[in-house]
């Protein structure tokens, strides 16, 4: 039972810009409580027109998190994935971040993570059945 001073809510699909408006919101307070200094790049490698690998790193307080990992799987095992990491690596560190973070889902690239440092502090089990491994490393 509803009272008339309950508030009414919308659903707004998919709410990019209401999103924007308050991640401004949350940029603001932030920075009003820690030495907040969000910015983003992208590690990118091109074979002629074709985008075959890319690191999206976000960088914040020291440290970088590392989203959207992709490599084509023509160029998987052939070294590209790690060579872009330490490219990665060498731009968080250039930025002034001491330690990197991702996530990764259980049949994505854990052990290829693992073999280049990185730790598993935490997982979420989703009701499906699916694993959401997060890991850390420092960088050096």
């Amino acid at each position: 039972m509803r009272s008339d001073d309950a508030p009414v809510f919308e659903i707004n699909d998919p709410g990019t810009e209401i999103y924007a408006e308050i991640a401004g919101r949350f940029d603001r307070y932030n920075r009003e409580h820690t030495n907040w200094d969000w910015s983003t790049f992208s590690v990118v490698h091109r074979r002629a027109d074709h985008l075959a690998a890319s690191a999206r790193g976000v960088t914040n307080m020291g440290l970088v998190e590392i989203r959207g990992f992709w490599v084509d799987a023509d160029l998987r095992g052939k070294g590209v994935g790690s060579a872009m990491m330490v490219a990665l690596e060498d731009e968080a560190k250039r930025r002034g971040c001491s330690r990197a973070t991702l996530d990764t889902y259980s049949w994505q690239a854990l052990g290829f993570y693992r073999r280049l440092g990185f730790v598993e502090f935490g997982r979420l089990d989703y009701p499906n059945g699916t694993r959401r491994h997060y890991m850390v490393k420092d960088l050096k």
